[in-house]
């Protein structure tokens, strides 16, 4: 019997449009269902698959049994957690700070740059990620001051050419596109051996489904840009047979082993 599909429908994540449109007995969330508690009864022993925003699907991982429609372990997400297994696939210096602490940095020295890019930990972004000024980074501090105590990312500035998501299960490519912008281009298969590489890394920590987003700088060198999960994430131009193919075949994987 195939998954039930649980899908959070938002007019900013079109992709659970696309999904909903591809299936017969999805089940809708409703954004006021979820903020009471109220979730939709699925039968006993059915496989479950979670589609949707991240404020959905992080209190659907809550849920007893019905968490198991969400694949994605988000304190894995953290950089903070799977840097230590990628590192040298970032191709570019990057440390952990509170974000307190970096109007006070030699950052100059650090990086050799008036600029530097400045993320969250998390992949839930608390502020807009991007490249800042060195002498503004005080400013974007008290633009952001409530997670003044949050650990952020700072890394030296590459530019990228062309990005590509990947999706992957169980350390191979599954389905993937270019991002974010349309046309969406078909993910080279240079790209595909390295989002699975970096795949394989992390299925070896026990993360069996993962989206990879690689950067192709000018001079062709590859870089990680982060990786994220996939019951959240947007799959652009992603083939959504093979999206929903891939998904399911984990929500069945999951429960044989429960």
């Amino acid at each position: 019997m195939r998954p039930r599909w649980l899908i959070d429908l938002h007019e900013e994540f079109p992709g659970s449009a696309i999904v909903a449109a591809e299936l017969d007995d999805a089940l809708i969330v409703e954004p006021y269902d979820v903020m009471m508690g109220r979730w939709p009864v699925v039968e006993e022993g059915r496989a479950v698959v979670g589609y949707g925003t991240m404020p959905t699907m992080t209190r659907l991982r809550r849920v007893p049994r019905l968490g198991e429609a969400v694949f994605d372990d988000y304190p894995t997400l953290r950089c903070s957690s799977y840097y230590r297994h990628v590192y040298d696939l970032l191709g570019r210096t990057a440390v952990f700070v509170p974000f307190s602490a970096i109007p006070g940095l030699p950052l100059r020295r650090m990086f050799g740059s008036e600029q530097v890019f400045v993320r969250s930990d998390t992949n839930y972004k608390l502020f807009p990620a991007g490249v800042h000024a060195v002498a503004e980074l005080d400013r974007l501090l008290q633009s952001y001051v409530e997670h003044r105590d949050e650990l952020v990312v700072v890394s030296e500035v590459v530019t990228f050419e062309h990005e590509y998501r990947c999706f992957c299960r169980n350390g191979r490519f599954v389905c993937g596109s270019s991002y974010p912008l349309e046309p969406y281009l078909p993910v080279p298969d240079h790209v595909r051996t390295f989002a699975e590489t970096v795949a394989a890394r992390m299925l070896a920590q026990g993360s069996t489904m993962l989206t990879i987003d690689v950067g192709v700088g000018p001079d062709g060198t590859l870089r990680l840009v982060e990786l994220g999960g996939v019951n959240s994430w947007g799959f652009y131009g992603s083939d959504v047979t093979d999206f929903i193919a891939a998904m399911e075949a984990e929500a069945l994987a999951r429960a044989d082993m429960c």
